[in-house]
């Protein structure tokens, strides 16, 4: 077997969780691969052994169906261990745990895991609602007044429209309070 296939082969072994070793028998040089078993090595009270692209996660799961607009309550939410596949290259997994008082934004089955689109916080800024727009730069401060033209959680990007030719963006700090970029 040529040298380059069989570091191929080790590097496609060791993604898939086998723990490999290169031997050199008499100038070849070959792959042994061998799997390591989690099951063996484990005692029955002990947890199981996660491979290297493997996570233990929580996560927040539906205890009932919801429909949209609805207000989270403590015991519409169950937390639930479970294990992901999750490679260094890809992002990282979602594990924002939405809590009671947020809002479902549409309709959520029973067992369903809480996630952004579907949930998000309580909106501190609605649209058409007046505002105050805080622009501060060191001890300089302004403070304008205003109208929101969208809704959004603490965080989120809020337009403001000042007057009917001017529109300026920030951020909601509070509610009807928006912090001007």
């Amino acid at each position: 077997m040529p040298l380059w296939l069989s570091r191929i082969l080790v590097v496609v072994a060791m993604s898939l969780g086998a723990a490999c070793a290169l031997r050199a028998q008499t100038g070849n040089v070959s792959a042994s691969i061998t799997q390591v078993s989690s099951a063996s090595s484990a005692t029955p009270s002990a947890a199981p052994q996660l491979r290297r692209d493997q996570r233990q996660i929580t996560l927040a799961v539906a205890a009932r169906a919801m429909v949209r607009g609805e207000t989270l309550q403590a015991e519409d939410i169950t937390l639930v261990d479970t294990t992901i596949v999750w490679r260094w290259s890809s992002i990282d997994p979602d594990t924002t745990r939405p809590s009671a008082g947020w809002v479902t934004r549409r309709a959520i089955a029973a067992g369903e895991v809480l996630r952004a689109p579907a949930v998000m916080a309580p909106p501190v800024v609605t649209s058409g609602a007046a505002v105050t727009a805080i622009w501060q730069d060191g001890p300089l401060r302004l403070v304008l007044a205003g109208v929101a033209t969208n809704t959004a959680a603490v965080g989120a990007p809020v337009s403001v429209r000042i007057d009917r030719n001017r529109r300026l963006d920030g951020i909601a700090i509070a509610p009807n309070t928006v912090r001007l970029r």
